[in-house]
Protein backbone atom coordinates (compact mmCIF):
# COMPACT_ATOMS: atom_id res chain seq x y z
CA UNK A 1 0.00 0.00 0.00
CA UNK A 2 1.62 3.47 -1.08
CA UNK A 3 2.06 5.67 1.77
CA UNK A 4 0.18 9.07 1.20
CA UNK A 5 0.31 10.21 4.98
CA UNK A 6 4.30 11.46 4.49
CA UNK A 7 4.55 15.04 6.01
CA UNK A 8 3.80 17.60 3.56
CA UNK A 9 5.78 21.17 3.45
CA UNK A 10 2.15 22.63 2.61
CA UNK A 11 0.40 21.28 5.59
CA UNK A 12 -0.59 18.30 7.79
CA UNK A 13 -0.63 14.60 6.46
CA UNK A 14 -3.80 13.45 5.01
CA UNK A 15 -6.34 11.49 7.40
CA UNK A 16 -5.96 7.58 6.70
CA UNK A 17 -8.96 6.97 4.94
CA UNK A 18 -11.43 3.84 6.87
CA UNK A 19 -14.05 1.98 5.75
CA UNK A 20 -16.46 0.45 8.20
CA UNK A 21 -17.99 -2.96 7.55
CA UNK A 22 -20.14 -4.49 9.96
CA UNK A 23 -24.20 -5.58 10.62
CA UNK A 24 -26.09 -2.57 11.02
CA UNK A 25 -26.73 -1.97 14.99
CA UNK A 26 -25.20 -0.08 17.55
CA UNK A 27 -21.42 -1.62 17.61
CA UNK A 28 -20.92 -0.96 14.13
CA UNK A 29 -22.20 2.81 14.62
CA UNK A 30 -19.55 3.39 17.86
CA UNK A 31 -16.73 2.11 15.96
CA UNK A 32 -17.42 4.34 13.33
CA UNK A 33 -18.39 7.21 15.73
CA UNK A 34 -14.59 6.19 17.50
CA UNK A 35 -12.41 5.94 14.23
CA UNK A 36 -14.31 9.53 12.82
CA UNK A 37 -13.45 11.29 16.54
CA UNK A 38 -9.84 10.81 15.79
CA UNK A 39 -8.12 13.50 13.89
CA UNK A 40 -5.52 11.29 11.93
CA UNK A 41 -8.92 9.21 10.89
CA UNK A 42 -11.86 9.60 7.92
CA UNK A 43 -14.54 7.64 7.48
CA UNK A 44 -15.49 7.14 3.74
CA UNK A 45 -17.78 4.32 3.70
CA UNK A 46 -19.75 2.96 6.40
CA UNK A 47 -21.86 -0.33 5.51
CA UNK A 48 -22.79 -3.48 5.92
CA UNK A 49 -19.99 -6.66 5.25
CA UNK A 50 -21.46 -7.97 2.17
CA UNK A 51 -21.21 -4.18 0.58
CA UNK A 52 -17.64 -4.75 -0.54
CA UNK A 53 -18.84 -2.42 -3.58
CA UNK A 54 -19.34 0.44 -1.47
CA UNK A 55 -15.58 0.95 -1.05
CA UNK A 56 -15.15 1.31 -4.54
CA UNK A 57 -17.33 4.15 -5.06
CA UNK A 58 -15.50 5.63 -2.67
CA UNK A 59 -13.33 8.90 -3.93
CA UNK A 60 -10.89 8.83 -3.10
CA UNK A 61 -11.12 5.07 -1.53
CA UNK A 62 -10.14 3.45 1.61
CA UNK A 63 -6.71 3.18 2.92
CA UNK A 64 -8.06 0.27 4.88
CA UNK A 65 -10.92 -1.57 5.76
CA UNK A 66 -12.07 -2.64 9.38
CA UNK A 67 -14.35 -5.34 8.67
CA UNK A 68 -16.67 -6.76 11.66
CA UNK A 69 -17.79 -10.64 11.10
CA UNK A 70 -19.11 -13.09 13.87
CA UNK A 71 -17.42 -16.11 15.00
CA UNK A 72 -19.28 -18.32 12.56
CA UNK A 73 -18.66 -15.94 9.38
CA UNK A 74 -16.20 -17.70 6.89
CA UNK A 75 -12.83 -14.91 6.56
CA UNK A 76 -12.39 -15.87 3.14
CA UNK A 77 -15.42 -14.68 1.27
CA UNK A 78 -15.37 -11.53 2.70
CA UNK A 79 -11.84 -10.45 1.98
CA UNK A 80 -12.15 -11.84 -1.49
CA UNK A 81 -14.84 -9.45 -2.03
CA UNK A 82 -12.72 -6.68 0.00
CA UNK A 83 -9.69 -7.85 -2.03
CA UNK A 84 -11.51 -7.64 -5.43
CA UNK A 85 -13.81 -4.36 -4.63
CA UNK A 86 -10.41 -2.51 -3.25
CA UNK A 87 -6.81 -4.88 -4.29
CA UNK A 88 -4.52 -2.49 -2.50
CA UNK A 89 -6.38 -1.52 0.50
CA UNK A 90 -5.27 -3.42 4.08
CA UNK A 91 -8.00 -5.28 6.00
CA UNK A 92 -8.66 -5.65 9.69
CA UNK A 93 -10.60 -7.97 11.05
CA UNK A 94 -12.87 -6.91 14.23
CA UNK A 95 -14.76 -9.64 16.34
CA UNK A 96 -15.81 -10.29 19.35
CA UNK A 97 -14.98 -14.21 20.17
CA UNK A 98 -12.24 -15.02 18.22
CA UNK A 99 -11.47 -18.45 17.41
CA UNK A 100 -8.34 -20.39 16.42
CA UNK A 101 -10.05 -21.44 13.01
CA UNK A 102 -11.20 -17.61 12.55
CA UNK A 103 -7.67 -16.56 13.63
CA UNK A 104 -5.76 -19.25 11.25
CA UNK A 105 -7.88 -18.61 8.47
CA UNK A 106 -7.95 -14.39 8.50
CA UNK A 107 -3.57 -15.09 8.50
CA UNK A 108 -3.76 -17.63 5.91
CA UNK A 109 -5.94 -15.10 4.10
CA UNK A 110 -3.22 -12.76 4.97
CA UNK A 111 -5.65 -9.84 6.28
CA UNK A 112 -3.28 -6.63 8.35
CA UNK A 113 -4.83 -7.14 11.50
CA UNK A 114 -7.27 -9.33 13.80
CA UNK A 115 -8.90 -6.30 16.81
CA UNK A 116 -11.36 -7.64 19.48
CA UNK A 117 -13.99 -5.25 19.60
CA UNK A 118 -13.87 -5.26 23.46
CA UNK A 119 -10.35 -3.40 23.53
CA UNK A 120 -10.35 -0.02 24.52
CA UNK A 121 -10.89 2.73 21.89
CA UNK A 122 -7.10 3.91 22.34
CA UNK A 123 -5.79 0.21 21.76
CA UNK A 124 -8.11 -0.14 18.38
CA UNK A 125 -6.98 3.52 17.19
CA UNK A 126 -3.49 2.19 17.68
CA UNK A 127 -3.31 -1.14 16.00
CA UNK A 128 -4.98 1.13 12.79
CA UNK A 129 -2.61 3.25 12.60
CA UNK A 130 0.00 0.63 12.67
CA UNK A 131 -1.53 -1.26 9.58
CA UNK A 132 -1.21 2.04 7.86
CA UNK A 133 1.84 2.22 8.51
CA UNK A 134 2.39 -1.04 6.55
CA UNK A 135 2.91 -3.29 10.01
CA UNK A 136 0.40 -5.97 11.13
CA UNK A 137 -1.57 -6.00 13.89
CA UNK A 138 -3.19 -8.51 15.66
CA UNK A 139 -4.02 -7.80 19.47
CA UNK A 140 -2.74 -9.64 22.71
CA UNK A 141 -6.59 -10.86 23.57
CA UNK A 142 -7.39 -12.25 20.58
CA UNK A 143 -4.08 -14.07 20.01
CA UNK A 144 -4.01 -15.63 23.80
CA UNK A 145 -7.38 -16.43 22.93
CA UNK A 146 -7.10 -18.16 19.79
CA UNK A 147 -3.52 -20.57 21.42
CA UNK A 148 -5.64 -21.37 24.34
CA UNK A 149 -7.49 -23.96 21.94
CA UNK A 150 -4.48 -24.04 19.04
CA UNK A 151 -3.92 -27.39 20.91
CA UNK A 152 -5.85 -29.99 18.94
CA UNK A 153 -7.56 -32.74 21.55
CA UNK A 154 -8.81 -35.07 19.05
CA UNK A 155 -7.02 -38.13 17.81
CA UNK A 156 -6.93 -38.41 13.84
CA UNK A 157 -10.09 -41.09 14.13
CA UNK A 158 -12.28 -38.64 16.35
CA UNK A 159 -11.70 -35.80 14.11
CA UNK A 160 -12.80 -37.91 10.93
CA UNK A 161 -16.17 -39.51 12.68
CA UNK A 162 -16.78 -35.56 13.90
CA UNK A 163 -16.53 -34.38 10.18
CA UNK A 164 -18.97 -36.96 9.45
CA UNK A 165 -21.54 -36.17 12.03
CA UNK A 166 -20.80 -32.08 10.93
CA UNK A 167 -22.67 -33.37 7.33
CA UNK A 168 -25.48 -34.89 9.59
CA UNK A 169 -24.98 -38.30 8.83
CA UNK A 170 -26.38 -40.69 11.09
CA UNK A 171 -24.00 -43.57 13.63
CA UNK A 172 -24.74 -45.90 11.14
CA UNK A 173 -23.75 -44.18 8.12
CA UNK A 174 -21.16 -42.77 9.88
CA UNK A 175 -19.34 -45.80 10.56
CA UNK A 176 -20.28 -47.58 6.89
CA UNK A 177 -18.47 -44.40 5.20
CA UNK A 178 -15.28 -45.06 8.10
CA UNK A 179 -15.58 -48.84 7.74
CA UNK A 180 -16.30 -48.71 11.45
CA UNK A 181 -17.85 -50.62 13.64
CA UNK A 182 -21.49 -48.76 14.88
CA UNK A 183 -20.18 -49.27 18.50
CA UNK A 184 -16.64 -47.66 17.87
CA UNK A 185 -18.30 -44.39 15.81
CA UNK A 186 -20.45 -43.96 19.34
CA UNK A 187 -17.27 -44.31 21.50
CA UNK A 188 -15.75 -41.69 19.17
CA UNK A 189 -18.58 -39.57 19.83
CA UNK A 190 -18.72 -40.05 23.50
CA UNK A 191 -15.23 -38.44 23.45
CA UNK A 192 -15.87 -36.37 20.92
CA UNK A 193 -18.50 -34.82 24.13
CA UNK A 194 -16.37 -35.23 26.98
CA UNK A 195 -13.06 -32.71 25.21
CA UNK A 196 -15.28 -30.35 23.95
CA UNK A 197 -18.30 -30.02 26.90
CA UNK A 198 -20.82 -30.36 24.02
CA UNK A 199 -24.31 -30.98 25.58
CA UNK A 200 -24.82 -33.31 22.60
CA UNK A 201 -23.53 -34.33 19.28
CA UNK A 202 -24.33 -30.99 17.35
CA UNK A 203 -23.23 -28.79 19.90
CA UNK A 204 -19.59 -31.12 20.37
CA UNK A 205 -18.98 -30.67 16.36
CA UNK A 206 -20.02 -26.68 16.23
CA UNK A 207 -17.28 -26.29 19.11
CA UNK A 208 -14.88 -28.34 17.81
CA UNK A 209 -15.23 -26.44 14.14
CA UNK A 210 -14.69 -23.52 15.96
CA UNK A 211 -12.22 -24.41 17.63
CA UNK A 212 -10.38 -25.02 14.36
CA UNK A 213 -9.94 -28.82 15.73
CA UNK A 214 -11.69 -29.98 12.46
Amino acid sequence: MSDTRSQSPTGPAPAIRVAVLGEPGLCRTLVAGVVAAAPDFEVVVEGEACAADLCRLADPGPDLVLVDLNPEDEPATVVAALRAAVPHCAVVVLTNRPSARMLRSALRLRVRGVVAKDVPPEEMLAQLRAVAEGRRAIDPVTAVAALDTAVNPLTEREREVAAAAATGLPSREIAGSLHLAPGTVRNHLSSLLRKTGGRNRWEAVQRAQEAGWI
